[in-house]
């Protein structure tokens, strides 16, 4: 009789990140993200938590260096995919300016 193993978390991880990433590239190339924020779910979590890459090789991207525009992009779309019960540093961090609307 074969034994055949679960798939891991990590498998399950990887999938929904590409599924999401795919779904909405486009859209964080829009408003001028590089793709080094990208690159995988713990670039982007990185991104979220510190408004660049902190934990992982960069270029140097800041999130300041975004215009105004993409700056309001940015927080409508983190407001539409946030985490009801936590936002992210970022987020918290435009909600607190007056940006506006887009």
């Amino acid at each position: 009789m074969a034994f055949r193993q679960a798939k891991s978390d990590s498998h399950r991880e990887q999938k929904t990140w590409n599924e999401w990433i795919e779904k909405n590239r486009a859209a964080l190339v829009a408003m001028g993200l590089p793709p080094e924020v990208m690159v995988d779910a713990s670039c982007w979590s990185d991104f979220l938590e510190n408004g660049h890459l902190h934990w992982h090789p960069s270029s140097g991207f800041d999130f300041h260096q975004l215009t105004h525009h993409q700056l309001v992009l940015l927080r409508d779309f983190l407001e539409k995919d946030a985490l009801k019960d936590r936002a992210p540093t970022l987020l918290r961090w435009l909600r607190t300016r007056n940006l506006g609307q887009s």
